[in-house]
């Protein structure tokens, strides 16, 4: 009895230690036909990610004309919604689906959010602001470089 309770101890910690490996590293993704790496989700996933990104775009823009335009006071209400609050929320289903790059690349683009909110709330200048948000693009450049979402029904057409 002993022996058997060891071995279904081995077999359960294997299979927690594979599926802990799946939902922290590596994602839902399929191999692609152009050199990005696909990552495969639900149609409502894939809109709620592209919906995400354009309104982290958008954000982008606002923060460039109020840093130019010195009106540094506008940067935080632009960005808090953003910043690391905009992923308290997030689905555990989806985050099971995104490799660690992606999960990892998208949390510092919305802590990068925060960072803005701060600067700005502590007196940074607008060309201050400009660098940080520059230094931030390079993950939204590089995360577009190496993925590509997709949804699921693509994948099977």
């Amino acid at each position: 009895m002993a022996k058997f309770s060891y071995l279904l101890n081995i077999v359960l910690i294997g299979f927690i230690g594979v599926m802990g490996y799946k939902f922290v590293y590596d994602g839902n993704v399929a191999t692609s036909t152009e050199e990005r790496t696909a990552v495969v989700l639900t149609s409502a996933e894939k809109a709620g990610v592209l919906a995400e990104m354009r309104g982290l775009l958008e954000t982008v823009q606002a923060v460039i004309v109020a840093a130019t335009s010195d009106d540094i006071a506008a940067i935080p209400d632009l960005v808090t919604p953003y910043g690391m609050i905009a992923v308290q929320n997030e689905s555990v289903q989806l985050a099971a689906k995104l490799p660690i790059e992606v999960k990892t690349m998208g949390y510092d683009a919305h802590r990068a959010m925060d960072t803005l909110a701060e600067m700005a709330n502590n007196g940074a200048t607008g060309n201050e602001i400009l660098a940080t948000l520059g230094d931030a693009m390079v993950l939204c450049t590089t995360c577009h470089a190496s993925y590509r979402f997709v949804a699921e029904e693509e994948i099977l057409n």
